[in-house]
């Protein structure tokens, strides 16, 4: 017996169905086009997509990528890496190619760790960008100390450090306010940012990106030539209130960690907050 929603569906209407969904699907494959956005309006273009609801997705095929050199960098075999930096990672390489966006975790659960682990996973030339020369030296630290990245193929780009990258696949770790200067420059800066401006970049690591001025991050983020970039932060929140922004100078937010139950797992330290009252001069 039929049930009171059965019914019978006649054998020509499936035909016609079926023939209609095929033609869609033609449809759909011969709408696919393939061209270049010069490089002074990729801006204007992201953010016309995201103002009608169609924001771009930046994806690298490093995989396939042949004409790009190899990065020598792998993790040390004793580096162990915790479940929520997995999963962030997983977001980012999830369909077997690097999207661009942002992760965010809280202060101390590692979030250079993250970003190196994306650098080993690539292995093309990275470029690492800070917002001070002492975050500087923890990155440069950092990389010695959890790969097996040789050691000429890391350099720092800072007032005091201004050695060229090595000519093949490396890794350049500077400040925001060193590629995004706009007046004169040694001799020696300006060598090393002509081969910042000429290098493909597989990788471009942004750390704390919740702090840097939009002018110079935009400056930072059009003087170099990335295929793939990943905003690292602790809260996406900005004083200036442009954090739309960086949804279409990096991309959008891929992964971010609860807090609460990092610090439930030990993973990160016990938050204890105190209010203190003071008379007013």
């Amino acid at each position: 017996a039929k049930t009171p929603f059965a019914f019978d569906v006649d054998e020509s209407y499936l035909k016609f169905a079926r023939a209609a969904t095929e033609e869609d699907d033609e449809m759909l494959a011969d709408s696919i086009e393939d061209f270049e956005v010069d490089a002074t309006k990729v801006r204007e273009v992201k953010e016309r997509c995201n103002e009608l609801d169609w924001p771009l997705l930046e994806e690298y095929d490093f995989r396939n990528d042949t004409e790009t050199p190899e990065l020598p960098i792998e993790l040390r075999p004793e580096t162990r890496i915790r479940d929520y930096q997995s999963n962030s990672l997983s977001r980012m390489f999830g369909n077997h190619r690097a999207r661009s966006g942002i992760i965010v975790l809280p202060c101390g659960a590692g979030k250079t760790l993250v970003g190196i682990i994306a650098a080993c996973t690539v292995r093309r030339s990275c470029l690492v960008m800070c917002n001070s020369s002492v975050s500087v030296e923890q990155w440069y630290n950092q990389f010695l100390m959890w790969t097996q990245l040789p050691k000429e193929r890391i350099t720092r780009f800072t007032a005091d450090h201004k050695q060229i990258p090595h000519k093949e696949a490396c890794v350049l770790v500077s400040t925001y306010s060193m590629v995004s200067f706009n007046g004169r420059r040694s001799v020696e800066a300006e060598a090393v940012m002509a081969d910042i401006r000429q290098r493909e970049w597989g990788l471009l690591l942004l750390d704390e990106v919740h702090v840097v001025p939009a002018a110079t991050f935009f400056t930072c983020t059009t003087r170099t030539k990335s295929r793939c970039k990943l905003g690292l932060t602790a809260t996406l929140v900005r004083e200036d209130e442009k954090i739309d922004d960086l949804n279409f100078l990096i991309g959008p937010k891929l992964y971010e960690a609860n807090w609460l139950d990092l610090q439930a797992k030990g993973y990160i330290a016990t938050v204890s907050c105190a209010e203190v009252w003071c008379e007013m001069t």
